[in-house]
């Protein structure tokens, strides 16, 4: 229950005026005439409604005083605001304030009545409720256009409904403190204009967010609109079909009347005419290229004062290029929050069952703070026993839901094809590498990773570490790794290989394809491998092979393919390289504590050498 009106018989049609609006808002109304039979005595109903309600309107008119079930109901509703802190507002329906404040008038009519059959403190208790209410700040009917009147005490209740609006705690643990950030940066009530730009991984609750501030602070505002799926919407249906919707939204217009609008251009010049006029709140939700802030007009020269718009996006650099946005990075939930969200999808409660506890702590652990991942793997893991808890976790450090990846991968296939190369390969091998290093390689590779590496950590596919390393959430890593063991079921059929069991899988049985590029075996001790002396005959388009661990070959080695750029083989077991390399693209050669004292004969060290290919370690 939000608002709930209270009139006697003379100001029944007033409040039925009044239900109308606060319907169309969306508000919950309880008109008590409409729903209760009347008695000698206060209901349980009637009561449960006036305790429940965020909001009382008391319609107070010339007969108020003479229904004593009116009074008993003022005492109550007042009784809820002095112990629940709900709110009251009086509307006196052509009545004179003072009239209710001093019993004169009708009033004093009344109380002669009440005296002769009431007991004296009964109606002492009414005549203090009377005087209590009058004192509340509210609305005098006399001399005031009805419909104008009635739309300041909408306005008036949606105000005070918007700070209070319960939210989901399913969907927004640890909120509160995240809107006291957000409210500080966008200084409501100030008339100058600011954007704000909230900036962090797919996943993290950023449309959470900005839902939650925008119903916090919309009621401020002269108009305000929410944008939702920018990004999908404006790729299915284009960018003019954003601004029919605003446009149609925004003046409460249909939508056809903006049917003639068929330039982005045209409907930007609209939407700029429309905003220049009106304090707005504008939230635009998963905002993904430049022209969706250039033709939503997005900037504060042409946006009235007191303005404001919030933008959530995975790319920092819209928000960089666009100049005037002042950035929100969303936060991952500490452990805490991660386990109170997982509970909640899981158990329906703040804290798992004793027996559950150290399972989800495990996964608390695996998700690392994001929001999607608890909420996936709350719903996934809810009603289940604790013998299937413990193949579910084991299997995501396997498999992750599609739910998971579908939501991450967005920002992965924004990306152009050398920097989906760089995501995966750090993904695959290089995670937690020093980021000067990893940029050496993919240079050897003639991936750009100057401007690669910048573009994947404004999308927030990586981050650098204060050790100058280059990182990822786990969960990223696991969908770069899923990306890649989807290519295909044949392992050799894959772009990278990093598991022991798939190298020695491919290696012994000559299944190298001209798929794989990247070859990158770490393990401990020492390592039999039955490799096949022509295993990377066919692999035409290996660029890197690393090997770091002690790996001896019963059968030799024949071959390696001519396209390498980088070969690092700790403790390479042989005297000699195989004699069909030509290593034509080698750039990189390192041969820690190898058995190696020829490489290959001199003619092609020379021409090798001389074409500036050559570093060796």
């Amino acid at each position: 229950m939000e608002v709930s009106c209270f009139p006697e018989f003379q100001g029944s049609r007033y409040s039925h005026r009044l239900h109308r609006p606060l319907k169309q808002r969306s508000i919950e109304t309880f008109i008590d005439d409409d729903e209760l039979e009347r008695g000698e005595i206060i209901s349980d109903q009637l009561l449960q409604a006036i305790d429940k309600s965020l909001i009382s309107l008391v319609i107070l008119s010339e007969k108020y005083a003479s229904s004593h079930w009116c009074l008993d109901e003022l005492q109550r509703i007042l009784e809820s605001k002095k112990c629940l802190g709900r709110e009251v507002i009086p509307v006196f329906y052509k009545l004179d304030p003072s009239h209710v404040r001093y019993q004169g008038g009708a009033f004093a009519h009344a109380f002669q009545k009440h005296v002769e059959r009431y007991d004296p403190k009964k109606v002492q208790g009414w005549r203090d409720a009377l005087k209590e209410i009058a004192d509340i700040s509210g609305y005098h009917s006399l001399n005031r256009h009805e419909s104008k009147l009635i739309e300041e005490i909408v306005t008036q209740v949606w105000t005070k409904l918007q700070p209070r609006q319960p939210y989901d705690k399913n969907e927004f643990v640890g909120i509160e403190s995240k809107i006291d950030k957000l409210s500080s940066i966008l200084r409501i009530g100030l008339d100058d204009v600011c954007l704000l730009g909230i900036w962090g991984m797919g996943g993290l609750g950023k449309t959470s967010l900005a839902r939650a501030i925008y119903q916090r602070i919309q009621s401020q505002f002269d108009a305000s609109y929410f944008y939702a799926n920018v990004r999908e919407i404006s790729k299915k249906k284009g960018l003019v079909h954003l601004q029919r919707k605003f446009l149609s939204c925004s003046l409460q217009l249909r939508n056809k009347e903006f049917d003639h609008i068929d330039d982005e251009y045209e409907g930007k010049n609209m939407i700029k005419r429309f905003l220049c006029k009106q304090k707005v709140l504008m939230v635009l939700d998963d905002v993904s290229e430049m022209s969706q802030l250039e033709f939503l007009a997005i900037k504060k020269d042409w946006l009235s004062p007191g303005s404001r718009v919030i933008v959530t996006t995975r790319d920092k650099q819209l928000l960089t290029a666009h100049g005037e946005f002042e950035t929100y990075v969303a936060e991952f939930l500490n452990d805490e929050e991660s386990l109170q969200l997982l509970c909640q999808w899981a158990f329906k409660s703040d804290q798992p069952p004793v027996d559950y506890l150290e399972l989800s702590k495990s996964v608390v652990e695996q998700a690392a703070g994001l929001p999607l991942t608890l909420k996936v793997m709350g719903c996934h893991l809810c009603g289940r026993n604790m013998l299937e808890w413990k193949d579910v976790l084991g299997k995501m450090k396997q498999v992750l839901p599609n739910d998971i990846i579908n939501r991450l991968q967005i920002s992965y296939d924004s990306l152009d094809i050398l920097e989906k190369k760089i995501f995966l390969d750090v993904a695959c091998f290089f995670k937690e590498k020093f980021k000067d290093e990893i940029i050496e390689i993919l240079e050897i590779c003639g991936f750009h990773p100057i401007i690669g590496i910048k573009t994947l950590v404004e999308k927030c596919l990586l981050v650098e570490t204060d050790r100058g390393c280059l990182g990822m959430h786990d969960i990223l890593q696991e969908m770069g790794k899923s990306i890649v063991l989807e290519e295909s079921i044949d392992v050799g059929k894959r772009s990278r290989l990093w598991s022991k069991e798939d190298i020695n899988h491919v290696l012994t049985h000559n299944k190298g394809t001209d798929s794989i590029e990247v070859i990158y075996l770490e393990s401990l001790g020492q390592c039999e491998a039955r490799w096949g002396p022509k295993a990377f005959s066919m692999m035409h388009a290996l660029r890197i092979l690393i090997i770091s661990c002690d790996v001896y070959l019963p059968f030799g080695l024949k071959c390696l393919p001519s396209s390498l750029r980088i070969l690092r083989w700790k403790k390479y077991p042989s005297k000699s390289f195989p004699v069909d390399i030509h290593p034509i693209e080698l750039v990189e050669l390192k041969m820690q504590c190898s058995n190696t004292v020829q490489l290959w004969n001199d003619t092609l060290v020379s021409i090798w050498y001389n074409n500036f290919k050559l570093t060796l370690y």
